[in-house]
Formats: structure tokens, sequence, C-alpha cells
């Protein structure tokens, strides 16, 4: 009997954890953008002793959302902005998971984090020169990964 109500027990467990851990990955949004920020250091080259380098951790960051910013609206040098001459749309801040989300209405924004350093980091650009672009629809929920690399080599 004891060993029927440890294997209940077990389970139970097991499916509060699973719940759980699918809650934190999940949006709690019906519209705008979600996603991780991860800080990658040193050196990531590829080697088949340590595989798994290019995962990094997962980092509490503020996020910054304009409305799609041009590298014509920013002043510094990429990935560190120093300033950013453009509509600030919302504030957000990544969990110690590293997980954030945002409601939007639909439209295009650029989404930068805060560094120690107070710069702006942003490392994705698309070909009409706007950085660190995210496009929300409506009624959906865009995913976004940032990966703060600018002390990483490849």
């Amino acid at each position: 009997m004891i060993s029927i109500q440890k294997l209940v027990f077990f389970i139970a467990v097991t499916l509060a954890l699973s719940c759980a851990a699918q809650k934190n990955s999940q949006p709690a949004i019906n519209q705008g953008v979600y996603g991780t920020v991860r800080w990658l250091e040193g050196n990531l080259m590829p080697s088949p002793d340590e595989p798994n380098l290019g995962k990094g951790k997962a980092v509490q960051r503020q996020l910054l959302i304009y409305k799609a910013v041009n590298f014509s609206s920013v002043e510094g040098q990429a990935p560190l902005f120093k300033k950013i001459n453009a509509v600030l749309v919302k504030k957000v801040k990544s969990n110690n998971k590293g997980i954030f989300s945002s409601e939007l209405p639909d439209g295009v924004y650029s989404v930068f984090t805060v560094e120690p350093t107070g710069e702006f980091f942003a490392n994705n650009f698309d070909g009409n020169g706007f950085i660190n672009t995210v496009k929300v629809e409506q009624g959906k929920v865009s995913e976004m990964k940032i990966e703060i690399n600018y002390k990483a080599a490849y």
C-alpha cells in the first residue's frame, strides 16, 4: 500500500511540474511579442569536445520596444548603441529565466536590451537598415530570441 501511495505522489508531482514548465514557456498574452534573452560570452567556436557552448545563460534585462528603428535614428556603433531617437512604445523586463512578453498592437517594432553600461544592444539587422525587428499581426504572438553576444568570439 505504501508503494502505491508513493507512486501516486510521484505521478502527481511530475504532472504538476510539467504543467508549471509549460505555463512558464507559454506567453500569457493574446497579441504581441514574447521570447527569451540569453547572455553569450567567451570562445564559442564549435568543438567536438564542448558542443553546447553556444547556448549561453538566461539573463534579466530591461527591454525597450520602439516603433521600427532604422540606422539613421541611432547614435553609436552596432551592436551597442548610445542613443535611440525613435518612438518608445513599451518597456518590459525579462525574468530570471530570460523570458519576456509584451502586448502590442499590429505593427513592426525594434527591440533593444539595456546593458549594464547603459548602452542599448541589438545585433540583428534587415536589408533595409532596420534594427532587430519583430512583426506583430492581429491576434498573433510573435516569438523573438535575443542573444547578447558582444563579448563572445566565434
